[in-house]
């Protein structure tokens, strides 16, 4: 499933290099895109580790629960044993395994379907073969419309972040110090810049804004593909340093980041919580919780994607939005 899904999105992006004239490495494609069981082993920890979490509640909780006047108050029914005290009464203890198990399973057909088992530096390959097959599309139409340029556009706006963050991750994955990691940063500006100014082209030359963004799509996925980290386009294809200064916007980025990890803050909170109102936890024990535990995920979703130096600065400015004084 993984090959297949793989082969369909390379070939639509060869089809397409083929019909603009420019060149792509489909092979060095195919084989940085190879079945990898590292990212699945990842995914499959933090769900483990999620039932951990909930295994470790239910049995702190158990006790303040069946005990008369718990502050969980889940009533003397339900506390025969840890698995009617979980499941309800009556509760199979194989039940537990058996949500554990389809959960693994569904996450492993999940990430098969997506093709999601790749190396994190890879990641940018799939933004870059969508926006690669569509400029093809556009170019091939007989009669092209602005909403079809409309939607390119927007494919070159998901193409920003997997870059940046790829820079992190390369750095990461060899070891590179700051001098290294700063000017792979740069150079992702440069790159992006590039993208976001052939896509300004758009509205004035379709045709023709198309065919460059195909060139710097396949040109992109060819360097990520053979591990040209700091070399993604070449020099002749890249924009002036002093253009890509101020069309850059990296707050927006910061911004993604943020809004990202939130919404799985309170995803998490909100799960959490009703956990503990199934439990029978009182109101004026959830809310300070909740608004406790918010913050503490926020930083750990982005310690655990970006590090603990990225995730102090985003953590900071969350803090300094909501102070008195502007934020920093």
């Amino acid at each position: 499933m993984h090959n297949r899904q793989v082969e369909k999105r390379v070939g639509r992006a060869e089809k397409a290099a083929a019909d603009l004239g420019i060149a792509f490495d489909a092979h060095s494609v195919r084989k940085a895109l190879a079945f990898r069981w590292g990212p699945y082993l990842l995914r499959l920890r933090r769900v483990l580790v999620a039932f951990v979490v909930l295994g470790i509640t239910a049995v702190v909780t158990y006790g303040p629960a069946c005990r008369p006047g718990g502050i969980l108050d889940a009533g003397p029914v339900s506390c025969g044993s840890y698995s009617a005290y979980v499941l309800g009464p009556g509760g199979d203890p194989r039940t537990a395994g058996a949500l554990v198990c389809i959960s693994v399973v569904l996450v492993f057909v999940w990430s098969l379907w997506r093709a999601d088992h790749i190396a994190r530096c890879y990641e940018p390959l799939y933004p870059l073969l969508s926006l690669l097959s569509a400029s093809g599309d556009l170019v091939g139409m007989a009669e092209s419309h602005y909403t079809d340029a409309g939607r390119l556009r927007k494919k070159v706006r998901r193409v920003g972040l997997p870059l940046r963050e790829v820079a992190g991750d390369a750095a990461s994955a060899f070891g590179a110090g700051r001098a290294i990691r700063k000017e792979l940063v740069s150079h992702v500006r440069l790159v992006e810049t590039a993208f976001t100014q052939a896509a300004d082209e758009l509205m004035r030359d379709r045709e023709g804004a198309a065919r460059k963004l195909g060139l710097l799509a396949a040109t992109a996925a060819s360097s990520i593909a053979v591990d040209r980290f700091q070399e993604k386009l070449p020099e002749a294809l890249l924009p002036s340093e002093e253009s890509g200064e101020g069309s850059l916007a990296p707050d927006r980025v910061d911004g993604l980041r943020l809004a990202k990890a939130c919404m799985w803050s309170v995803l998490c909170v909100t799960l959490f919580s009703l956990l503990l109102a199934w439990l029978g936890a009182p109101a004026e024990l959830m809310a300070p919780l909740a608004i406790l535990a918010f913050p503490v995920a926020v930083y750990v979703l982005l310690a655990a994607r970006h590090g603990l130096n990225e995730a102090s600065r985003l953590t900071r400015s969350i803090s300094a939005f909501f102070s008195s004084g502007p934020p920093l």
